[in-house]
């Protein structure tokens, strides 16, 4: 176990649960349950962001990379398929996709604030480079994520992952909560650490729009965004991986996954 505000049993039948969502949701999308373009595209985001969060919840669970590489490279049939159904809207509602697929600047999609796709893209990002996927894969990743030239964060992060034609944009969509996690990128080697452990020390407090945010209080969950699946600041291992940041140099915290972050050579 890496979590500690729950323990094995919640993570057991929340993988149970995370799995059965999965492959009866893909059935009922498959067998046309859905009838409207616009509702297909709102369950395969479904589909997406629980493939997320199941390999977020086997981290948390304590299972080793090698396994949580499995559920990992999962995701992106998933993110492909909202990009497929994403296609079939009628020409009058392409507007409709751009809450799902844009990181930043749109409103609200079914509810949830658009920084939440912005938090699991990096996650999920963070989770492909930790599990040493293949190039060919992160390349389908970057490609499918697109947002080139719009966020610097996200521009840097692709950069360091081999999108190294990239522009880079000159602002970020979340300055409040990620600039100094950006900073980190151009600062010098001593200065890295210490906007790392600034980053990690305000990182949950700044996300109260967050879906999960005290996830971890909630008893009785009505939608899939309400189940705790762990609190862990995902972004701050991959910058720390990328800038080659000594491990031992960064500050003890409880969100730190510390699993994720490798040595430096």
């Amino acid at each position: 176990m890496r979590d500690t505000r729950k323990d094995s049993d919640y993570f057991e039948t929340l993988l149970v649960d995370f799995e059965e969502a999965l492959n009866e949701t893909q059935a009922a999308l498959d067998n046309g349950n859905f009838t409207s373009p616009s509702e297909r595209v709102d369950v395969c985001q479904r589909l997406y962001q629980l493939a997320i969060m199941r390999a977020v919840s086997h981290y948390s669970y304590g299972a080793h990379l090698g396994d949580v590489r499995r559920y990992v490279l999962e995701i992106l049939p998933y993110r492909k398929q909202l990009t497929e159904y994403c296609d079939k809207l009628p020409a009058p509602h392409q507007f409709y996709r751009n809450a799902f697929e844009k990181l930043g600047g749109q409103g609200d999609a079914v509810g949830s604030e658009n920084i939440n796709r912005y938090i699991y893209t990096l996650w999920w990002l963070s989770l492909l480079q930790a599990c040493e996927a293949d190039q060919a894969h992160l390349d389908e990743v970057l490609a499918i994520i697109g947002e080139q030239g719009k966020d610097a964060l996200l521009d840097n992060i692709a950069i360091a992952l081999g999108d190294v034609n990239r522009p880079i944009s000159p602002t970020l969509y979340y300055p409040d909560v990620y600039q100094a996690l950006h900073d980190a990128f151009s600062a010098k080697p001593e200065q890295q650490t210490v906007l790392l452990n600034q980053f990690i020390e305000q990182w949950y407090a700044q996300l109260e729009d967050a879906d999960w945010h005290e996830n971890h209080e909630c008893d009785c969950e009505f939608e899939y965004t309400d189940y705790y699946i762990g609190y862990w600041c995902f972004e701050h291992a991959l910058v720390a991986n990328l800038t080659g940041i000594e491990k031992t140099t960064l500050a003890p915290h409880s969100m730190l996954a510390s699993d994720l972050i490798k040595q430096a050579q």
